[in-house]
């Protein structure tokens, strides 16, 4: 059914406004931030093809504007709409996490699912936190397969006294979507722990991501 057939309650806008957005479905809301279709295809119809090109969202944050214009019905304006609205969620994660205390991985864990998790290559991301938790600022410092020669501990603990930290936590995507770690992880994880007793930093993890689980080296008892 059209959208101009719908009852007016039933519209996802006016649906929306009336109950609020957590009352529509998956496809109302894709419909929503498309607003309209075009002379061939209702709003529905490309919501329908959007859905399914996600994987019922599954695969959201991994469109691109490219895969999005493939459907037909959506222009450059359109796939724009809808990764901006990814977009904003991911912001709003990573505010959040900078607004709360990290004391372990789940409590930055979905803004870095969200950002690095469904990425294809690896990256090697620092946390610097204060004595509160609270992050004074991150970095992205390699990206790539990860190997011992890749991740310099000198770079990563450079910035630490640059920017006042008192504790640091890294994390890396596995892009396979495992995140058990590899031998190289492992090596990599105790290095870094023993030059931060030795630099009188504290290592808080080191985390690595996968795209639905994470593993924790402090929580799995590595880090001693």
């Amino acid at each position: 059914m059209k959208v101009k057939e719908m009852n007016i309650e039933q519209r996802p806008r006016e649906k929306a406004l009336r109950f609020g957005l957590e009352s529509l479905t998956n496809l109302e809301l894709i419909a929503l931030i498309l607003q309209s279709g075009n002379k061939k295809r209702d709003v529905f119809d490309i919501a329908k093809d959007v859905l399914e090109l996600s994987e019922d969202l599954n695969k959201m944050f991994e469109l691109s504007a490219q895969s999005l214009m493939k459907i037909q019905g959506i222009s450059k304006v359109k796939a724009l709409q809808l990764l901006a609205g990814i977009e904003l969620s991911k912001r709003s994660l990573r505010t959040n996490a900078y607004h709360k205390s990290i004391r372990g991985p789940q409590d930055g864990l979905l803004w870095f699912q969200m950002e690095y998790g469904t990425l294809k290559q690896e990256h090697f991301v620092c946390l610097y936190l204060d004595v509160k938790g609270k992050i004074i600022t991150h970095c992205t410092l390699f990206k790539g397969t990860l190997n011992e020669s890749s991740v310099h501990p000198r770079d990563i603990f450079k910035k630490a006294f640059e920017v006042n930290a008192y504790s640091v936590m890294v994390l890396h995507n596995h892009p396979s979507g495992d995140p058990s770690p590899s031998k190289t992880d492992e090596r990599l994880t105790k290095n870094l722990f023993e030059i931060s007793e030795i630099m009188g930093i504290v290592f808080l993890d080191h985390v690595i991501v996968g795209k639905n689980s994470y593993y924790s080296f402090r929580q799995e008892k590595h880090l001693h």
